[in-house]
C-alpha cells in the first residue's frame, strides 16, 4: 500500500535540506558548480537609464467654475456617505450624488478648452 496518499511522507525531514538539494540540482542543470561560493549577479541596470524630468508643481485651477466642479466631485461622495450614516440618506445622499454627477459633467465639458494652443498630445508614450 505504498501508493496510498494517506501514508505519504515527505522525502526530507527538514525543509531546509529539501530546498538546499533543489537549489543544487538547479545549479547543476545550469552548469554551475554547487560548491562554489555565491557571487552576486551582475547589475542589470544600464548606465544610461532614463531619469524623468521633475514634474511641475500642482496648482489650483485658475477659474472658479473648475474649482467648484472639483469641489463637487470630491465632496459629493462624502455628503452621500454622511447622509447614509446619519439617516439623511434621501436628502444629503441625493445632493451628494447630484453634485458629483454635475461636477463630473462640467469637468468633462470644459476639458478641451484648457489645452494650450499649439500643444499636441500626440499618441502618448511611443516606445
Amino acid at each position: 500500500m505504498a501508493d496510498n496518499p494517506r501514508n505519504w511522507q515527505p522525502p526530507f525531514e527538514d525543509d531546509d535540506e529539501f530546498w538546499r538539494r533543489f537549489e543544487d540540482s538547479l545549479n547543476r542543470a545550469q552548469g554551475k558548480d554547487p560548491n562554489s561560493p555565491d557571487t552576486p549577479p551582475p547589475s542589470t541596470e544600464p548606465d544610461d537609464a532614463f531619469v524623468p524630468p521633475e514634474p511641475p508643481p500642482l496648482t489650483a485651477p485658475p477659474d472658479a467654475i473648475a474649482r467648484a466642479a472639483w469641489l463637487a466631485v470630491v465632496v459629493g461622495p462624502l455628503l452621500a456617505i454622511i447622509g447614509y450614516i446619519f439617516g439623511f440618506s434621501t436628502f444629503l445622499g441625493g445632493i451628494g450624488i447630484g453634485a458629483t454627477i454635475a461636477g463630473f459633467i462640467v469637468l468633462v465639458a470644459r476639458r478641451d478648452r484648457h489645452i494650450p494652443p499649439g500643444e499636441d498630445h500626440g499618441d502618448g508614450a511611443v516606445v
